[in-house]
């Protein structure tokens, strides 16, 4: 694993083919990190604003940031949590059967989840009848895996690590990288790690947001410290190939705005490749995904939505009424400063107990429970989560009965309030 010392580090040559061949396409507002929110005690200290920069390597096409935090500044208070995800823990159960199902895995196989988090994940295993094990750096939610039953080791996929589980575990037939591919700094050492821990007829699923689905829906706010890589299926594959590992299955869903899910084998293992590896790998190619121009495009129309939403509220503060937030996550952290939203919002709201009674990463506003709103009555919620803006808005009905309305600032700028029928 790379260690560096210094809070961040700007690489200016690309971290998969190693050309310095590098454009900015994408120049965000800085941000502290996005998921650092602080508890009263601690509001005199000061929260440092890091570069959040988008790049592109125009020799292979990887979408990166070239500013990279310390994984020790992002992980060491981290509080988010798998199973806080709406609809998280159904996806990952129906995800743990198809991959059982294509793989013919039997039960007492290991399975090894990277990045495990709270162990939501490998629970769908275990349910299944699988071994499983869990790798996590962060302490404290690796306590939580490890106190309902999900054995963790608390620590990074480092080469000692891998040697370790061998020694005591076994090889694994399945190893996951959900949602955590993205936040690894040295890929190919990670890589390598994965296809050494692999059995022989093994198989390395990895989810990951999907950027050319996610802009799609205007969705720049996936873009965060500690999301390092904006995978496409063509870097995916040639990082893979360059460690051993064929890619087999390539498929989009609608989680995270837009994720891939893509499966690889050992160079020369038995599974056929899928047709819709070449089917996207040929979509990415139409639509120019390793070019600078889609992403500096994409740039100019996020500006749009950010001067639409600016105006709006400069309006609401002329008459007067009162503007919250609803949702404290890493992305509401990227919105919030990117469209200049901190010193609009008099609180946030937010469903995750962990982050109630926090204050935000640099804003330091103050995050309260959903329930809050109908005791308050605040004029306008702005929906920072708006991924799950229908999930929000019908779990808060009676706020809009009040006469309360909803912002929802993306993908298009709407005003929600209740019906008034004559």
């Amino acid at each position: 694993m790379t260690v560096f010392k210094e809070p961040i580090r700007h690489d200016t040559a690309c971290r998969i083919c190693g050309s310095r061949n590098i454009k900015t396409v994408f120049q965000l507002n800085p941000t502290p990190p996005e998921d650092q929110f602080v508890p009263r005690e601690k509001l005199n200290i000061v929260q440092d604003a890091y570069p959040l920069v988008l790049a592109l390597c125009e020799n292979c096409g990887y979408l990166h940031l070239p500013f990279i935090l310390n994984p020790e500044i992002s992980y060491s208070h981290y509080l988010y949590e798998t199973k806080i995800t709406i609809g998280l823990t159904k996806q990952y159960q129906e995800y743990a059967d198809q991959i059982i199902l294509m793989t013919g895995a039997r039960k007492g196989d290991l399975v090894v989840d990277l990045g495990s988090n709270d162990g939501t994940m490998l629970e769908a295993f275990k349910r299944r009848g699988m071994k499983v094990l869990g790798i996590e750096p962060s302490a404290s939610i690796a306590h939580v895996a490890n106190e309902k039953g999900i054995p963790t080791i608390i620590d990074f996929f480092t080469d000692s690590v891998v040697d370790k589980i061998i020694n005591e575990f076994g090889h694994a037939e399945i190893i996951t990288a959900n949602y955590m591919y993205a936040n690894i700094d040295d890929l190919h050492e990670f890589t390598n790690n994965v296809s050494k821990l692999l059995s022989t007829e093994g198989v390395f699923i990895v989810q990951t947001g999907y950027h050319p689905e996610q802009m799609k829906i205007n969705m720049f706010d996936y873009i965060y410290h500690e999301h390092f890589s904006y995978f496409t299926l063509k870097v995916l594959n040639n990082l893979f190939a360059k460690h051993g590992l064929d890619l087999i299955d390539a498929q989009k869903n609608p989680a995270k705005g837009g994720s891939l899910r893509v499966i690889a084998q050992r160079v020369g293992g038995k599974r056929p490749v899928a047709p819709s590896v070449n089917t996207i790998l040929l979509e990415e190619e139409n639509n120019m995904m390793h070019r600078p121009e889609p992403y500096l495009t994409f740039a100019i129309k996020v500006e749009g939505f950010k001067k639409q939403l600016n105006g709006l509220i400069t309006q609401i503060k002329k008459d007067k009424k009162r503007i919250v937030g609803y949702g404290a996550s890493h992305s509401t952290t990227t919105l919030t400063y990117h469209f200049d939203l901190g010193t609009h919002m008099e609180y946030l709201v937010d469903d995750n107990p962990l982050k109630q009674g926090m204050y935000s990463p640099g804003n330091h506003i103050i995050v309260h429970p959903s329930q809050y709103l109908l005791e308050d009555k605040p004029d306008y919620v702005i929906i920072l989560a708006w991924q799950y803006q229908s999930q929000i808005i019908a779990k808060n009905q009676l706020y809009l009965k009040q006469g309360g309305k909803f912002i929802v600032p993306l993908p298009e700028l709407k005003v929600i309030q209740k019906e008034i029928r004559g």
